[in-house]
């Protein structure tokens, strides 16, 4: 289905409330174009419009037309800089927008900092949850996996012996 074709429907949805299928609609020529910053920038009006900034400034964030308390809800959903390039679906390249451009590049060195430590990053840190490295962590998940293997043994013999009392 050609864009503008499927835009006017974008227009029809929105015009009955129809903002969840509006939505569908302009995720789907978002995956299909993704390099396309006004389709961005549309999918992120209907966010806008249903009240979620953080949506709205993913999907804004590369076209510069996000408003600053969007970006700052898109960073604190996805705080680490790998995650955000990836909710970003950026196919790669450099947008047109020059805001974007510099957002992109920003976001990439601080990627890049985190990952190898030879970067300097003046941004804030993401929020990093360590893995579990402690032994008394170790026995600790290994015990709720027993337990949780014990309780499935435990239902599959009740079950049997529940199907015997019915045929019996």
């Amino acid at each position: 289905m050609p864009v503008d074709h499927t835009l006017a429907r974008v227009t029809a949805d929105l015009t009955e409330g129809r903002t969840s299928r509006a939505r569908q609609r302009l995720r789907g020529l978002v995956e299909a174009f993704p390099e396309r910053l006004d389709l961005r920038d549309r999918l992120a009006e209907t966010y806008r419009w249903t009240g979620d900034p953080a949506q709205a400034g993913r999907w804004a964030y590369l076209g510069g037309s996000a408003a600053p308390a969007e970006v700052t809800a898109f960073e604190a959903l996805y705080p680490h800089p790998d995650r955000r390039l990836t909710a970003l679906r950026w196919p790669g390249g450099e947008p047109a927008d020059p805001v974007g451009r510099q957002r992109l590049h920003d976001l990439r060195v601080h990627s890049a900092a985190l990952a190898d430590g030879s970067a300097v990053w003046s941004g804030p840190e993401p929020r990093v949850v360590p893995a579990p490295t402690s032994a008394s962590d170790v026995f600790a998940t290994v015990g709720c996996l027993a337990l949780v293997g014990l309780a499935l043994v435990l239902m599959v013999l009740g079950a049997g012996v529940v199907v015997r009392a019915l045929a019996g």
